[in-house]
């Protein structure tokens, strides 16, 4: 079946000249890959996925290699397993066709995030992420406060971790910081603030009791000699530095 008549049977509320017109504007995704051909055949086992809003992506740095993004907090990088919401991934691959993900960052948190653009690159990337050869700093809005660096060792998992902690400014009953990641377990700045009773804002997972307009972490910046310096200015509900 023709792409363009498969949209309208998959999703009646569309006509089938609105899904010619989001196929030219390459807004239709078949398992995962822009499509800009509306005679392109399909099968009832193609995943068929609709980008009918385009939010702004703020593109902090693009090469043949890879591109760097600040994503948003409440945005994906990867698609889930539903697929009920869009995705950061789904989002820059209606601009740029070939895309690799290389690291994640949690939908909650926003900041910098690196997608390879090339396998060769991919697969160079991966390499510094797992071998932890990037530096990686977050800011967080932490509750209560801490009066100098601190370093944290608490296993996660059963398995190593290492976070620094340094105090930027105060907020009164809580505290703008720098977290710097050594290691990459799964929420590992929220574990390791939690483990001091320190918790993230707004992270009820991980024990905040404050109202905040979100889990205010965000991933600030990227350093490699390969990648250079890569900021991700703060959004609008993040403390000002």
């Amino acid at each position: 079946m023709r792409l363009d008549q498969a949209i309208p049977q998959r999703y009646p509320q569309l006509s089938r000249r609105k899904a010619r017109e989001l196929i030219a504007q390459r807004r239709i995704l078949v398992n995962d890959r822009p499509v800009g051909v509306a005679s392109r055949e399909v099968s009832a086992n193609d995943r068929i996925t609709i980008i009918e809003d385009l939010p702004t992506i703020d593109v902090l740095r693009e090469t043949a290699d890879w591109l760097a993004v600040n994503k948003p907090a409440g945005l994906a990088t990867q698609p889930a397993r539903d697929r009920k919401q869009r995705s950061l991934e789904e989002l820059l691959r209606v601009q740029y066709r070939e895309l690799y993900v290389v690291h994640r960052i949690d939908t909650q948190t926003s900041g910098v995030v690196v997608f390879a653009r090339t396998r060769d690159a991919a697969a160079r990337l991966s390499e510094l992420f797992a071998s932890r050869e990037i530096r990686k700093t977050y800011l967080a809005v932490i509750e209560g406060s801490i009066e100098h660096e601190l370093t944290i060792e608490s296993p996660i998992g059963g398995r190593d971790a290492h976070t620094i902690v340094r105090p930027l400014q105060s907020l009164g009953e809580t505290m703008l910081v720098a977290a710097e990641i050594r290691t990459g377990r799964t929420h590992q700045i929220r574990i390791h603030l939690k483990s001091i009773e320190r918790p993230v804002a707004g992270d009820r997972r991980y024990g905040s009791t404050l109202d905040a307009p979100r889990m205010l972490l965000h991933a600030w910046k990227l350093e490699h000699a390969s990648l250079g310096e890569l900021i991700a200015p703060p959004p609008a509900d993040f403390p000002s530095l």
